[in-house]
């Protein structure tokens, strides 16, 4: 009787094996699958064929208000970002020569490192964003 249990238990143990194997291979599988239909691939900031610039690595794009006071800007230009609020007769420099990627009447979107991004929004939220035009070298 004990070789027959000795026997039954040799056979439990060996398919559990075989079992715990496929189902680990079976989830390794899924998980790939999984991880392949969940990634998202890269969105090109420019199309092919237009003269836009494309953000840089470590760069995020931040769209900005025109005012009235609008300057003559083309795609590739670079310009200074200022914080201007009511309370400050001074405005204070939050980014240095970003370049501008895209405009239109009412907004003009402009490449902000990464590290600055959160000032340029604090900056909009408490006040208005000024641009100067960084004379071309």
């Amino acid at each position: 009787m004990a070789y027959l249990l000795a026997r039954i238990r040799m056979w439990a143990a060996h398919h559990r094996l075989a079992w715990w194997l496929a189902a680990g291979t079976l989830a390794l599988v899924t998980g790939l699958a999984v991880d392949a239909a969940a990634s998202v691939p890269d969105c090109p900031t420019a199309t092919a064929g237009t003269d836009r610039p494309a953000l840089r690595s470590g760069e995020r794009a931040v769209a900005l208000d025109r005012d009235a006071n609008r300057l003559s800007l083309e795609s590739g230009d670079r310009v200074d970002l200022y914080a201007v609020d009511d309370l400050t007769s001074s405005g204070r420099l939050l980014v240095s020569a970003a370049r501008v990627l895209d405009l239109d009447d009412g907004s003009v979107t402009v490449a902000v490192p990464r590290r600055d991004v959160a000032h340029v929004a604090a900056a909009r939220r408490w006040g208005d964003v000024a641009l100067a035009l960084v004379p071309s070298d």
